[in-house]
């Protein structure tokens, strides 16, 4: 009978062995695989923030890349710590109609010339056809404003015309402006030297499209850049470089009217 008791403690104590033996195994294989996903986790944010930082410096030599451009007609850019930006650029007009590429905020000018410009982006002396129509069209869910400023030219003598629409008769976005129900309104252009029309949205942002019946003169170019960093991460942005005002235009320009 002792043999067989003392039988029975040796088995028991056998399972419990064993018994233990799997609780450890268990424990070790549950301990390993998180620390095998604490490890994955680890790898995978350091990419994320190496990926990240990549395209922070990816972007900001593009940005340089177009800098570049503008400063030196350069569309390689390598500023020699292993990034690098290519720059392509797309001429803005040269068509019948002109868009603003997007909506314009509101009191943010939109510049739509009708004067070529030369190489180094002074005034041309060609003009867009003289005592034709232009029409400005907006959003059709516009009920904003929009005011208009007229360049021209007679001789030597500037002068600017300014007009101004509401797109709404219930509550319009400036007192005194004109009220259109048509989304479309017509300018006409007379004998005058035409040099440029500038839209400034009010009350609220809107596309801006203007059309004519004879071809545009250039506006200034779309500037695409594509800037790498470290191994091949690529970002790419877009800019649109307008001509610009030349500050004569402020100084010798004589208003025709004014907008109330």
């Amino acid at each position: 009978m002792g043999e067989l008791n003392m039988t029975n403690k040796i088995k028991n104590n056998q399972s419990n062995q064993g018994q233990i033996a799997i609780i450890v195994l268990l424990a070790s294989a549950i301990l390993l695989t998180l620390g095998m996903s604490a490890s994955r986790k680890t790898v995978t944010d350091t990419k994320v923030d190496t990926d990240e930082e990549l395209l922070k410096e990816a972007f900001n030599t593009a940005e340089s890349g177009i800098n570049n451009y503008l400063l030196n007609n350069n569309t390689q850019y390598n500023p020699g710590d292993g990034n690098s930006a290519v720059v392509s650029s797309l001429s803005i007009g040269n068509a019948n109609s002109l868009t603003s590429e997007g909506k314009v905020s509101s009191n943010t000018p939109q510049l739509f010339w009708l004067v070529n410009h030369n190489n180094d982006g002074t005034i041309d002396s060609v003009y867009y056809s003289k005592s034709t129509t232009l029409s400005l069209k907006v959003d059709d869910t516009f009920t904003g404003a929009v005011k208009i400023d007229y360049y021209s030219r007679v001789g030597t003598n500037y002068s600017v015309s300014r007009s101004g629409y509401n797109f709404s008769n219930t509550a319009p976005a400036v007192t005194g402006y004109t009220y259109s129900a048509s989304k479309t309104i017509n300018f006409p252009i007379g004998t005058e030297d035409a040099l440029l029309l500038v839209v400034t949205p009010l009350g609220s942002s809107t596309n801006l499209t203007l059309s004519g019946s004879s071809v545009f003169p250039l506006q200034g170019e779309e500037l695409t850049a594509v800037g790498t960093a470290g191994d091949g991460v690529k970002t790419q942005i877009k800019t649109r470089n307008i001509y610009q005002i030349p500050s004569f235009f402020f100084e010798s320009i004589t208003a025709q009217n004014a907008v109330q």
